[in-house]
């Protein structure tokens, strides 16, 4: 057990780098590096093994786990991955909890159905959609051969504050100009013959074979986990499925998701209405934590999860329908 690189720090202390978040689930556990912005799943006796050796000197640790491979085994692993670091040092700050630079917008990300209905309010959809600050603006279009249609919502935004834009429709042909569109990131194609991906310049081509019906339902997997920084500090104060996040309907109504029978305002609605009333609305589950949600509180992935479940009041306090079980590991 005792390698050469830990022999060379015995006189150290061991301590965890603070972009590396441990994470217990129920069934097994998470090191989120938010520096990196990957996720490594562990057994959840590595995440207490973690916890047990931080802030304490390399021989001690040596000493007391001589004869324990699987201990050497951890170090080994938490070492190369980077995960771990040796100083002289008797302890570093942690990652602050909150951050001094949250985001300011009033929504951060918005996912809007075109209809006629929107078509027609476009001036005051998009005024609204400037003045609340969305920065990520998804347009979903159900219409076949909608090129036009991408190209005027794009010179609309033009000098709006979105900086990431994508939109999904039929599959079709596609007008590479909108591959010189800096705000566009991507580009998803329902319905396609087969499922793949394609790059052009700095935008993201997702041919997938679901039809538009399941796209939004809110779902689980291992592509809905969003591990940063920024994330992980509004999931440890916020929900981060829903924190800023909203859905507009075809008839511009605000919802969380696309199940959500709630209205909470509609997106034609005065600038002052939506802060004033939507807003206050929608921020009072914005507050319900993933730490107070079954079975989200034994997830491994509770502070990196984006899907939009909305939670329901329990007896026992709050709670979602998801299709990731954590008490197995397993989807369903």
């Amino acid at each position: 057990m005792e390698l050469t690189y830990l022999r060379n720090n015995k006189d150290k202390y061991i301590h965890v780098f603070s972009c590396c978040i441990p994470v217990k689930g129920h069934e097994r556990g998470a090191i989120y590096d938010i520096q990196r912005e990957e996720i490594e799943l562990v057994p959840n006796t590595m995440i207490d093994f973690i916890e047990y050796i931080k802030n304490r000197k390399v021989s001690s640790v040596l000493e007391e786990f001589e004869l324990d491979k699987m201990a050497g085994k951890y170090l080994d692993f938490l070492e190369k991955n980077e995960f771990v670091f040796y100083s002289n040092t008797v302890s570093f700050p942690e990652l602050s909890a909150k951050s001094i630079n949250e985001d300011t917008s009033v929504i951060q990300f918005m996912t809007i159905t075109l209809s006629e209905f929107i078509s027609n309010n476009l001036d005051r959809i998009i005024s609204n959609i400037n003045d609340l600050g969305v920065k990520r603006l998804h347009v979903h279009i159900t219409d076949q051969d909608c090129m036009g249609a991408i190209h005027e919502l794009l010179h609309l935004l033009e000098h709006s504050r979105v900086t990431n834009v994508s939109f999904s429709m039929p599959y079709q042909k596609i007008d590479k100009k909108l591959y010189n569109n800096n705000r566009l990131k991507a580009l998803y194609l329902f319905n396609a013959p087969k499922e793949k991906v394609e790059a052009n310049n700095e935008v993201t081509n997702f041919f997938i074979t679901v039809s538009d019906a399941r796209m939004f339902l809110p779902k689980f997997n291992i592509n809905t986990v969003d591990v940063n920084s920024t994330a992980y500090n509004i999931a440890k104060n916020y929900n981060l499925s829903i924190y800023k996040t909203v859905f507009v309907d075809e008839l511009g109504k605000i919802k969380f998701n696309i199940s959500d029978k709630t209205s909470y305002g509609n997106i034609t609605d005065s600038f002052e209405e939506i802060t004033t009333g939507t807003i206050k609305k929608l921020s009072m589950i914005w507050d319900i934590k993933k730490e107070d949600i079954a079975p989200c509180n034994i997830c491994e992935f509770r502070y990196c999860c984006t899907v939009t479940h909305i939670p329901f009041k329990t007896d026992d306090g709050y709670a979602v329908s998801c299709n990731y079980n954590p008490h197995t590991a397993e989807l369903n």
